[in-house]
């Protein structure tokens, strides 16, 4: 499902993937970086995605003046990208490809929007006997399904 989204939406969504493989597209020119620091913000009026890589000196920038945005789409899915944030411009696009897995409910399967939808974790070790003996298990799941389990319990 995609989802618009505004400029500060995105700086902020932005934030949850610093040291995550990033593939930028700009239409017609392709490039993939892996930006070790991926940080995106405002400046005045542009915004600037860049990466401040400890090998080089200076960072890798990308800027797009904010008066050339026409909008910002936001997707999340069960694609080889789990978040693509397209920026169409006056004149083009500019795709943000995030490699991250997936997230889905262990309860109904709903894939879960990482970074918009609220999502609850179990955080446990197995005790001495379990099958999880002495694993560490996350398991998450939705607000729905928290929530039935909880009046269930009741």
């Amino acid at each position: 499902m995609v989802k618009r989204i505004n400029v500060q939406e995105l700086v902020i969504l932005a934030d949850h993937f610093t040291g995550k493989q990033v593939e930028v597209s700009l239409s017609p020119v392709s490039s993939r970086n892996i930006y070790q620091q991926f940080r995106c913000r405002e400046s005045g009026n542009d915004l600037e995605f860049y990466d401040i890589n400890i090998d080089k000196p200076t960072p890798n920038e990308l800027i797009i003046p904010k008066d050339t945005i026409k909008e910002i789409q936001y997707f999340e899915g069960k694609t080889i990208y789990s978040i693509v944030f397209s920026i169409i411009l006056d004149d083009g696009q500019v795709d943000f490809c995030i490699y991250e897995n997936p997230l889905f409910c262990k309860k109904c399967g709903k894939l879960l929007d990482r970074h918009l939808d609220l999502t609850w974790q179990i955080n446990q070790i197995g005790g001495y006997g379990s099958l999880y003996d002495n694993e560490k298990v996350v398991v998450e799941f939705c607000e729905d399904c928290l929530v039935k389990f909880i009046g269930d319990v009741q």
